[in-house]
C-alpha cells in the first residue's frame, strides 16, 4: 500500500474536523465534482481554464486534486503530521471519493484512523523529511515507510534502521518536492536540546531562558517539591509579579492530566500567580482541553514553543548553552558542531 500525507490547511486549521469526522479532505476549487475526469491531463486543462494561476502553479494543484480522486486507494495510510500538538495521526482510507456540493471543505475521503497519536520525535529523520513537503497531497518518499510506520504505532522499534531517502519517483511533482523548511529546522533544534538538556539540564536551560525573558528564576533541589522544578518572579529580586512556579519534562512522551494536575495543585503552595509546564514530549489532547479552561493560570510550553522561547532569547543566554546550541543567524543549526 501508498503512504499518503493529506494536510489539514496551511495552519492546521481543519485538523480537528478530520479527526472527529473520520475523514481527509481538500479544497481545490472544481465547482463540481472530480469524479468525471479521465484523465490528468483533462482535469488539468479544465483547472487551467478556470484559474488565473500560472501554468505550473496550476499544473500542481491539478496533480494533487488527480492524486486524491484517483491515486489514493482504499487500505492506502495516510499521514496526518499536525501543528500543535507536535505529533502525527496515521489512518487508512476506508472508502471511495466523495463530493459535497457546497461544503466547505467539498472533496473528501473517510479514513479509519488510529487513536493513538505519535509524537514526532519517534520518527527517524529521513521519515521526517519525507512528511515536511509543502503540498496539501503528497506520496511519502521515504524508504519502507509504511512497515516503519506500522512499528512506531506498535512501539516495536527494534527493527528500525536509519536509512537514507531514495530518490523522488518519477511523476513527482515540484510542490512534493518543496518542503517546509522551518520545521525540519526546528526538528533539528529539538533533537540537539534532547542530547544535550536531559534531565536536570532541561530545566536549567528554561530556568535561563526564563532570566534572559526578565525573571529572577531558582532551580529547586531535588527532593519532595511537588514536581516543581523552577520558581521564578519578576520585580526587584524577584519578589514582583507573575510569578510562576514551573514544571519541566524531557522525556519524549506527551505529558497526561496527573502532571497538569500536580502542577495545578502547587501553584497556591508556592505562592505563585501562574504555572508553567514544558514538555519536549508535548502534550496529549486531555491537557490541551483542560489548559482551554485554565488558560488565565497555566501556560504550557511544547516543543516548538520551547524553540520559539530559545530564538528570542538567544543573543541573551550563557555561553555553555549556545555553544550547546549552536546557532547561526539564530536559526539555522551549526551541524558541524557535534
Amino acid at each position: 500500500m501508498t503512504v499518503w500525507v493529506v494536510r489539514a490547511g496551511r495552519r492546521g486549521e481543519y485538523e480537528e474536523t478530520f479527526l472527529s469526522q473520520s475523514l481527509v479532505g481538500i479544497r481545490f476549487d472544481l465547482g463540481r465534482s472530480g469524479a468525471g475526469f479521465e484523465s490528468r491531463e483533462s482535469l488539468r486543462e479544465y483547472m487551467r481554464a478556470r484559474s488565473a494561476a500560472d501554468e505550473r502553479r496550476t499544473s500542481n494543484r491539478a496533480s494533487q486534486v488527480w492524486n486524491f480522486i484517483r491515486s489514493i486507494r482504499n487500505g492506502d495510510m495516510i499521514v496526518l503530521p499536525r501543528k500543535a500538538p507536535r505529533v502525527v495521526n496515521v489512518g487508512r482510507v476506508s472508502g471511495d471519493y466523495e463530493y459535497r456540493e457546497g461544503a466547505e471543505i467539498p472533496h473528501i475521503r473517510p479514513v479509519k484512523w488510529e487513536q493513538q497519536e505519535i509524537p514526532r520525535s519517534d520518527f527517524d529523520q529521513d521519515l521526517l523529511n519525507s512528511l515536511g513537503g509543502l503540498a496539501t497531497v503528497f506520496r511519502v518518499r521515504a524508504t519502507d515507510a509504511e512497515s516503519r510506520i506500522v512499528s512506531i504505532l506498535h512501539r516495536d522499534l527494534s527493527g528500525n534502521i536509519p536509512v537514507e531517502t531514495g530518490p523522488a519517483s518519477p511523476g513527482t511533482t515540484d510542490d512534493e518536492l518543496k518542503v517546509d523548511l522551518e520545521e525540519q529546522i526546528n526538528d533539528r533544534i529539538i533533537d540537539r536540546i534532547r542530547q544535550r538538556f536531559s534531565g536536570t539540564r532541561l530545566e536549567y536551560l528554561v530556568a535561563e531562558i526564563l532570566r534572559a525573558s526578565g525573571y529572577h528564576a531558582l532551580e529547586t533541589r531535588q527532593g519532595p517539591d511537588g514536581g516543581i522544578d523552577v520558581v521564578a518572579g519578576q520585580g526587584d529580586m524577584g519578589f514582583g509579579q507573575p510569578r510562576l512556579c514551573v514544571q519541566v519534562k524531557s522525556g519524549r512522551g506527551a505529558v497526561d492530566l496527573p502532571d497538569y494536575n500536580r502542577l495545578q495543585g502547587s501553584i497556591g503552595s508556592f505562592g505563585a500567580d501562574h504555572g508553567l509546564l514544558v514538555s519536549l514530549g508535548d502534550f496529549t489532547r486531555p491537557v490541551r482541553n483542560e489548559n482551554e479552561r485554565s488558560f488565565f493560570q497555566i501556560r504550557l510550553w511544547g516543543p516548538n514553543d520551547l524553540v520559539d522561547k530559545l530564538l528570542e532569547t538567544y543573543d541573551r543566554l550563557p555561553e555553555d548553552i549556545r555553544s550547546e546550541i549552536p546557532l547561526r543567524h539564530s536559526r539555522i543549526l551549526i551541524e558541524a558542531e557535534q
